[in-house]
């Protein structure tokens, strides 16, 4: 069981340590100048690859460590959280001026969405190490993601600081981070999202093991 979870648990370093390692100072700029930026982005997607499909391994392997039991209600949580999180995510890809009005890192918010949603309703060892290692890698990544685009490109973060937010929707009440385009976002995030939250929801257990509704 040790072995196990100790395992799941290493994947995660390797997994989240690869990505914190391109916000050290000098360390990204250092690797593409000496592997070249096409051969830094090739070495770099087939470790994340490697040690992403090792970490999934390992977390449907490890043994069920119940830490707590909540109950059928808390498997409510990710019912009402996924649909934001999706429709965040769709609007990366579709629509990523919309997204930047919600927040400064909209994938890194919707991913901590996805992790946190999870934790409460699932309480065992495994899901702990798993989502609560997303979670706490985005909340880390993102003030630090920050300060080398401050230190590298300060023209950049200038404008960027300027109309965005670490948190949800600060820049937006704000008024400093423009106003969103209500179609967009309905056609781009809010459709696709529950598209794809629905499509989730009937294959969940066959692809997790668990069924998606209480």
């Amino acid at each position: 069981m040790i072995t196990t979870l100790w395992g799941l648990a290493l994947a995660a370093i390797v997994f989240f340590g690869l990505h914190l390692m391109t916000v050290v100072p000098g360390l990204r700029a250092s690797l593409r100048n000496r592997l070249t930026p096409r051969i830094y982005r090739a070495v770099f997607s087939v470790l994340a690859l490697a040690s992403f499909v090792w970490m999934i391994v390992a977390y449907n392997r490890a043994p069920l460590v119940e830490l707590w039991t909540l109950g059928a209600w808390a498997r409510i949580i990710p019912l009402v959280a996924m649909p934001v999180a999706f429709a965040l995510l769709a609007l990366v890809y579709a629509a990523p001026d919309q997204a930047k009005i919600v927040m400064r890192h909209p994938m890194a918010g919707a991913v901590a969405l996805w992790a946190l949603a999870h934790i409460l309703p699932n309480g065992d060892a495994a899901s702990l190490l798993l989502f609560g290692g997303f979670a706490l890698f985005v909340i880390l990544d993102m003030p630090l993601n920050d300060a080398r685009v401050r230190r590298e490109e300060p023209e950049i973060w200038a404008k960027r600081a300027a109309t965005t937010s670490t948190l949800p929707f600060v820049a937006f009440a704000a008024g400093r981070a423009g106003k969103f385009d209500v179609r967009r976002v309905f056609v781009r995030g809010i459709l696709p999202g529950i598209a794809v939250f629905l499509a989730i929801l009937f294959v969940h257990e066959h692809i997790f093991g668990l069924p998606a509704l209480p």
